[in-house]
């Protein structure tokens, strides 16, 4: 007995390694070859972040993060509490897709407005939404508007949410053309650019996969906020 179940063991541990060895082999077929890549000097390249206010949209939210898998970008969503709450399945899609969520407060008004009891409510309640519905925390609070005063950075440090603002305006929410949003972005653009856009813009979609390609033309990584702030090494 004890002879057929070392018999038995022995083929068990060829036939695992064999499998193994075939595995090892298609593994190493399918995987593109690196050994050229420089990812020194792909990390060195200059970063810039592009930011989507106001999300998640119905129609744009979706058609935003394709072009993003498409053009090889991430970006970081600032989210609607009142939006997240009719289309949580959104707020899924842009987690699952590799970018980020920020908080954009519950209501969407102006919180320069509100006394520090009703900021915290436009900010916590829109962050225990978001975590509930993703399981994240967002480290990245942008006020509507981008109005704010003392009330509204001590709350948000009270709940542990970096105030992020921007450094490049696309004043896309005036519905300018899609070619004044490239225009507008292409010469202000440098190395650390947090650039504002707006979710349910229809100029800002046509716009994007041009954008995105002639800031990679320049030598632009897109990243989302938070490799912006560490690096991007990961990225």
């Amino acid at each position: 007995m004890a002879k057929k179940i070392l018999k038995a063991s022995l083929v068990v541990i060829i036939f695992s390694f064999i499998l193994r060895a075939q595995i090892s082999n298609i593994s190493t077929a399918a995987t593109t070859d690196f050994s050229n890549f420089d990812f020194k000097e792909y990390l060195s390249k200059p970063r810039l972040a592009l930011t989507f206010d106001d999300g998640p949209h119905p129609v744009y939210t979706n058609a935003i993060l394709k072009i993003l898998e498409q053009e090889g970008a991430k970006a970081t969503f600032f989210v609607v509490g009142k939006q997240v709450k009719i289309f949580p399945e959104l707020l899924l899609e842009i987690a699952h897709s590799g970018n980020e969520i920020g908080n954009h407060t519950y209501h969407h008004y102006n919180l320069a407005q509100l006394d520090a009891g009703q900021v915290n409510y436009e900010i916590k309640t829109n962050e225990e939404l978001i975590q509930r519905i993703t399981g994240l925390t967002p480290r990245y609070f942008r006020p509507p508007g981008g109005h704010y005063n003392y009330n509204v950075v001590e709350v948000a440090r009270e709940n542990g949410e970096d105030m992020a603002l921007w450094s490049i305006h696309t004043n896309d929410t005036a519905r300018p053309t899609s070619e004044y949003i490239c225009r507008r972005v292409l010469q202000n653009v440098e190395d650390r650019s947090v650039i504002l856009l707006h979710s349910g813009v229809p100029q800002t979609l046509a716009a994007l996969p041009g954008l995105i390609r002639e800031l990679k033309k320049k030598g632009f990584r897109l990243v989302t906020l938070s490799e912006l702030d560490k690096g991007g090494e990961s990225s």
